[in-house]
């Protein structure tokens, strides 16, 4: 079950997120976070079709003058939700992440590299409507902390973080990093996109992971460029500082 994330009273995560007066609490406890949840609820089970801002409401047990008070229709909290889903995924990716180790085929950077693209997937394929909400028209901007929230990352940033370790592991030559988000964003989520589909090469796990091991593979070589040998791997990068410990 998708369990959206707990967020502060009053603060917006996007531009499409209702303003939440502070007085609006719900009796017991925020009533915009189990509004979210209600409807996140909903979505996970039909689809983002299948609700109504009213069903949310009762759904908590609150009118929906109350739930109007947060969110001025349905639309405003399908965003809220979708912003909530960015922020699970970014959590996911960033526990794989510091998760990661190296092994004896690649260095911890690119260990890491992949687990975030791995997880990336992952969250697509435990909650297909939530990552479709995420990705439709107009939802990307909620892809991106608010900037008062405090230690909060974006998946953009956490894949970010990864691209710059390669570098400094001299994996990646620093002239090939500018624009590498892209690169690796289109790879997995086309991957992912396609998996939520149907495709018939993809509709068994084994077979799934697989080609997402090796779609990895093939983003850290296309990405990188050839890749260096492990003694290589092992010396600093002479512009980007000391290596990343291994």
């Amino acid at each position: 079950m998708f369990t959206p994330l707990t967020l502060p009273p009053g603060r917006a995560r996007c531009q499409h997120r209702g303003v939440a007066s502070s007085r609006d609490t719900y009796h017991h406890g925020d009533l915009r976070n189990a509004l979210v949840a209600s409807a996140a609820r909903l979505i996970e089970a039909g689809g983002p079709g299948a609700f109504s801002l009213r069903e949310a409401a009762r759904n908590v047990g609150v009118s929906a003058n109350a739930a109007y008070r947060h969110f001025d229709d349905k639309s405003v909290l399908m965003a809220a939700v979708a912003a909530d889903g960015f922020a699970q995924l970014a959590k996911r990716m960033r526990r794989a992440m510091e998760g990661a180790t190296a092994d004896q085929s690649d260095p911890v950077s690119v260990a890491r590299f992949k687990a975030v693209g791995r997880a990336y997937v992952e969250f697509a394929s435990d909650h297909p409507p939530i990552f479709r909400l995420m990705f439709g028209e107009g939802m990307a901007s909620c892809a991106k902390p608010n900037a008062e929230t405090i230690d909060a990352d974006s998946p953009w940033d956490l894949l970010g973080l990864t691209l710059d370790a390669l570098v400094i592991d001299g994996v990646l030559d620093p002239a090939r990093r500018p624009g590498a988000e892209w690169k690796a964003w289109a790879a997995v989520h086309g991957h992912a996109s396609l998996m939520l589909e149907g495709l018939p090469q993809l509709t068994t796990t084994p077979v799934r992971h697989a080609s997402l091991e090796a779609l990895l593979q093939f983003a850290v070589v296309g990405i990188c460029g050839d890749l260096r040998t492990e003694a290589e791997v092992q010396r600093p990068c002479p512009t980007n500082g000391p290596e990343t410990p291994v």
